[in-house]
């Protein structure tokens, strides 16, 4: 197809798919041309506006977007992990083994349900909400689960007990809370003020209970690469 025919939306999958399912929003201003020619006053923030609304298009990390389906996989089939390196993302492809897709599909679950469960057993309730029903607490990731080794993402320490809303916000795909290692929350200021009083909470708000000790370097990382300022 002639790039002159291409949606942005197109071209940004393009871009995506050479870089491996996945770019930085710098990389996809860089390139784009290669399959898009930029239109309009201001192209750099339509490019944005597309990857933040496509629903083919998931963000990773703070100015990092992969290609749902790409991302889908990684998780399902443990194909490798996102990383760091020199500051930027990365990604780092498992070696292939001789274990089938559904062998693999099993190890995460049980994974998943061992991390959730001392997480259960040891912090009980969400310390925001103070909620204690596990029917409504979820298990989550600090270092969100694509960007840890498989020791991280058993790893009880690189988790929370959070309630829905809560770990929706905390969430890679959103980022709009974080904490520190002093107990604070914080709070994006993309979150529009109505909302944030809707929260019931504020900015640097002291949450008592919130467990953070043995978990400062995860939410080190947490603050850098997901939370959105």
């Amino acid at each position: 197809m002639h790039k002159e025919n291409l949606t942005y939306s197109e071209a940004i999958e393009m871009v995506m798919k050479d870089n491996g399912g996945f770019a930085s929003l710098k990389y996809i201003y860089e390139n784009i041309e290669k399959y898009r020619k930029k239109t309009g006053k201001t192209p750099d923030n339509t490019i944005q506006e597309r990857v933040q609304r496509d629903n083919r298009f998931t963000r990773i990390a703070l100015g990092v977007y992969a290609l749902t389906n790409f991302l889908e996989k990684v998780e399902k089939y443990d194909l490798g992990f996102f990383a760091t390196q020199q500051d930027n993302i990365v990604f780092k492809q498992k070696k292939k083994n001789k274990n089938t897709e559904k062998t693999i599909t099993q190890k995460i679950r049980i994974g998943q349900d061992i991390f959730r469960n001392e997480l259960l057993r040891t912090l009980k309730k969400c310390p925001i909400t103070q909620i204690d029903d596990k029917r409504l607490l979820i298990a989550s990731h600090i270092k969100p689960w694509v960007h840890s080794n498989n020791e991280e993402r058993l790893n009880p320490n690189n988790g929370f007990l959070l309630s829905p809303l809560y770990d929706k916000l905390f969430d890679k795909s959103i980022g709009l809370i974080t904490f520190t290692s002093k107990k604070e929350i914080l709070i994006s200021k993309k979150l529009s003020n109505e909302n944030r009083a809707r929260l019931g909470i504020n900015n640097r708000d002291y949450i008592a209970e919130l467990p953070v000790e043995g978990r400062e370097e995860f939410l080190e990382y947490h603050r850098k690469y997901i939370f959105q300022g």
